[in-house]
């Protein structure tokens, strides 16, 4: 400051009649060191300002950032809402420090080509601006600003065709006002269109605004009002200027005069009469091309598409041009690399300085809107709304559940929500969207830390996948595992084992047993029958296990022997409760033999798969899936997902996890992951959504996937949608976006979640008790999530801890036994009857009926 006050002295001492007294003043030898002082002074001045302005210009253009505009397929904004934008824009121009480094300040506007031929629409400002970017973005509310990554922008190849476009008349005079409908860009998709991006060609149009601040714009405009009143080439102009400081004069005019007249009092005011903000504007325009000749034709299709604007005045290529000899632009050689470098820097440096409207250019302060018909343009799949703030940043918290990456105004962040706030949660989504990805990060963060966990997985993939990441020490000691792939070791666990349950648990054991059975068979009120008779013989080989020393107990294949042989069963009703007796003496004889069959089959069919019997047909069970609830252990289950046998072994294992987890005293949270949940929801009158609307009461944290809720039963959907803590969604098909959309009270239309894209999600989750908009999640994969926490290496000592863990043993031991164990029991029957009664005579079991 103290600097500019000289020069403001000096410039006055050397102003009028001063000059004069200072070569008197240079006369005498005692002022003359003054004198030098005062005259050298200024070019110092001048000096440090043009050095301070280089070093701030530098510097701002290394801070500019680049943010891809991308809208919605609704995009379709007011005119109000574009020059709202525009003034948002305005304030990337600093106020105090503006002069140092305004040609750093500039908002580009780039509209350019992807390497699918289609248009791109991005905008380059300042970084310090980016906030009030999104603040002015809330103008228009369908667009999504994309931060792109900061890397050199890639070199043209080939022939390049420059061209730097100015105002071609002074800037009192206004462009075209074109309005939104229809849309300018369209002339620049149709022109990208022409382009063959696929063989290299490529387009920018960047238009560069500097915004004027607003002492300068009342300065400015007083400014044009004068030049408009002194033009001595334009009389009306004149007349003009005087009608809008003056009262009107009176007098006839000729017909000629007042229609020239009132045509340019109307331009004049629409570029001076309003408060718009007023820009600065550089218009750099090139295409390239590894075909000569291409490019220019190229660019002569971008330059044609400025002239929707001309009106009172137009864009014209800056140059020279000479007559039938040549024309003298941007393509010069001693001017290219000032062209190329405004480019790629975004430094503002016009060839001619000239003034713009916001409605001027209102057609290049958007992105292409809805009513821009061009195919060949680069939008989002539509409105999403923001993340909300308060999700907590994941970090690897144990209390948190890891969801995915969010975008917000700070920048890309991956969130989680608190296990405190889940209790039921479901995620829909197509096939290799990165729905069981998600799936796999959450299952191996709650089990890496310490709780415990079940995954079932009907694919085997993902429990492949996972056991990199359970192999350490600690880790491994704590899996149990069912795999049915697996065709040489198995656990053993029997459905109907008794020993060390109560008569609860015991009566669980059947309802379990029933559940799995008419999920299975998808059994409702009209298979009556079959219901009570699945439920008789569970309920009877209990009460005999119950009976029977241990390695005697009765498994799921002694329900063919109980059902169809006579001896057997005549033999073991001692053994039943009153009941359970009376069924089998009274009702079961009155019983066609062909209504056995529906049980019988099915039993029939996990027989003869090896490892199927060797896992159910033990008379003891090394796996107890409440054990492994109290304990927190971590559970993966994989039954095959080809027949209704695999099937019917996944419901096994889910109904038994539902019914182990009701007793009141198992309140230890404990989290499973129901792949395929569709698998498992037959209808029979809604039992699992009765059982998860219950379990969570309990400890129970069920996270359920599948590919389409229109695939689970009524009363399931609606416990989804009405319970659940988290709803998260990939790509659907159109009815069933419309039933999440529906959920979600509209806030994303269908068409938005139908169109995802590939490991993107949307979420609505709970926080704090209180459900959140729905938002844009992207998934991170499990390396990503869990970076060097995979021990591959470790595999093998992760398998021997299973061993000793599950008490996994040969599949041929235990099918060895199996057709053995009828007779077995038999044997015990015959030679140890109930107390008070003679034992039976010993007799062989005859063929079953």
């Amino acid at each position: 400051m103290p600097l500019l006050l000289l020069a403001a002295a000096v410039g006055s001492v050397l102003a009028g009649r001063g000059v004069t007294r200072l070569f008197e003043v240079a006369a005498s030898s005692s002022a003359r060191p003054i004198v030098v002082t005062l005259a050298v002074a200024p070019v110092i001045l001048a000096c440090l300002v043009m050095a301070a302005r280089a070093v701030g210009t530098r510097r701002g253009l290394r801070t500019r950032v680049r943010v891809a505009v991308v809208p919605a397929p609704s995009f379709d904004p007011s005119d109000e809402a574009v020059v709202r934008f525009g003034s948002g824009l305005s304030r990337s121009r600093r106020a105090l420090r503006g002069l140092l480094d305004a040609p750093a300040s500039a908002v580009g506007i780039e509209i350019g080509s992807d390497h699918d031929g289609r248009l791109t629409y991005a905008l380059e400002l300042p970084g310090r601006a980016r906030r009030s970017l999104a603040t002015a973005a809330g103008a228009y509310g369908e667009i999504d600003l994309r931060d792109t990554p900061d890397t050199p922008r890639e070199r043209p190849t080939g022939t390049v065709a420059r061209a730097e476009l100015v105002l071609a008349r002074p800037s009192r005079e206004p462009l075209r006002v074109t309005g939104l409908d229809p849309d300018p860009l369209a002339g620049f998709a149709r022109a990208i269109e022409s382009l063959r991006c696929d063989q290299g060609d490529t387009a920018t149009v960047t238009v560069s605004l500097l915004p004027v601040t607003p002492g300068k714009r009342r300065r400015l405009r007083r400014r044009l009002l004068r030049q408009a009143r002194r033009s001595p080439s334009q009389t009306q102009a004149r007349d003009l200027a005087d009608e809008l400081l003056d009262p009107p004069r009176q007098g006839p005019a000729p017909p000629g005069e007042l229609v020239q007249r009132r045509i340019d009092r109307q331009a004049l005011a629409n570029k001076l009469g309003s408060s718009e903000p007023l820009f600065w504007i550089q218009v750099l325009a090139s295409v390239s091309s590894p075909v000569p000749g291409r490019a220019k034709s190229g660019l002569d299709a971008l330059l044609a598409a400025f002239d929707v604007f001309a009106g009172d005045n137009h864009f014209r290529v800056s140059g020279i041009r000479i007559p039938g000899i040549a024309f003298l632009g941007s393509d010069l050689p001693g001017r290219r690399g000032a062209f190329d470098r405004r480019v790629a820097t975004g430094l503002f440096r016009p060839a001619r300085r000239r003034l713009v409207t916001a409605s001027e250019i209102a057609g290049l302060l958007k992105p292409p809107t809805v009513k821009c018909p061009a195919p060949n343009v680069v939008r989002s799949i539509g409105v999403i709304p923001a993340p909300p703030t308060a999700l907590p940043t994941f970090t690897g918290q144990k209390k948190l559940l890891p969801l995915g990456r969010v975008a917000s105004q700070q920048g890309e962040r991956l969130v989680g929500v608190p296990l405190a706030d889940t209790f039921f949660s479901y995620m829909a989504g197509r096939s290799r969207w990165g729905k069981t990805e998600t799936a796999i990060g959450q299952f191996l963060h709650l089990a890496r830390a310490g709780h415990g966990c079940f995954f079932l997985d009907p694919h085997e993939d993902a429990i492949n996948k996972a056991k990199a990441y359970l192999a350490e020490q600690g880790l491994r000691d704590r899996i149990v595992e069912i795999n049915l792939a697996d065709p040489d070791r198995q656990p053993s666990w029997n459905l109907f084992a008794a020993a060390g349950r109560s008569p609860a648990e015991a009566q669980q054991q059947v309802d379990a047993v029933v559940d799995a059975f008419a999920s299975t068979l998808r059994w409702d009120e009209h298979n009556t029958r079959a219901l009570n008779l699945t439920t008789q013989a569970a309920q009877a080989l209990v009460e005999i296990a119950r009976q029977l020393p241990p390695q005697l107990a009765p498994t799921v294949f002694q329900i063919p022997t109980l059902l169809a042989n006579d001896d057997w069963r005549a033999a073991a009703m001692p053994l039943m409760a009153a009941p359970t007796r009376q069924f089998f003496t009274d009702r079961f004889p009155r019983l066609a033999d062909e209504a056995i069959t529906p049980v019988t089959n099915l039993i029939d069919r996990l027989r003869v798969a090896p490892p199927v019997a060797a896992l159910l047909g033990s008379p003891t069970s090394s796996y107890d899936i409440r054990a492994a609830m109290d304990r927190g252990q971590i559970v993966l289950a994989c039954p095959g997902s080809g027949s209704t046998r695999d099937r019917l072994v996944a419901n096994f294992l889910v109904y038994d996890l539902l019914h182990a987890a009701l007793p009141p005293e198992r309140r230890r949270p404990f989290y499973a992951f129901l792949d395929e949940v569709q698998t498992y929801d037959g209808a029979s009158s809604g039992n699992l959504a009765a059982l998860l609307e219950q379990t969570a009461k309990y400890g129970l944290r069920a996270l359920l996937f599948n590919q389409n809720p229109e695939r689970l039963t009524p009363a399931t959907v609606n416990a989804v949608t009405t319970n659940r803590s988290h709803l998260i969604t990939t790509a659907l098909n159109a009815k069933a976006a419309g039933l999440i959309a529906r959920e979600w009270g509209q806030a994303v239309k269908p068409e938005v979640i139908a169109n995802l894209e590939r490991y993107t999600a949307i979420g609505s989750v709970t926080l704090a008790g209180e459900i959140t908009p729905p938002f844009l999640i992207r998934g991170i994969p499990v390396d990503e999530l869990l970076p060097n926490a995979a021990r591959p290496d470790l595999l093998p000592e992760l398998e021997t801890a299973i061993d000793d863990t599950a008490a996994r043993k040969p599949v041929a031991d235990t099918l060895a036994s199996i057709d053995e164990h009828d007779q077995r029991i038999l044997d015990h029957l015959l030679n140890h009857g109930p107390d008070g009664q003679r034992p039976a005579t010993r007799q062989a079991i005859r063929p079953t009926r």
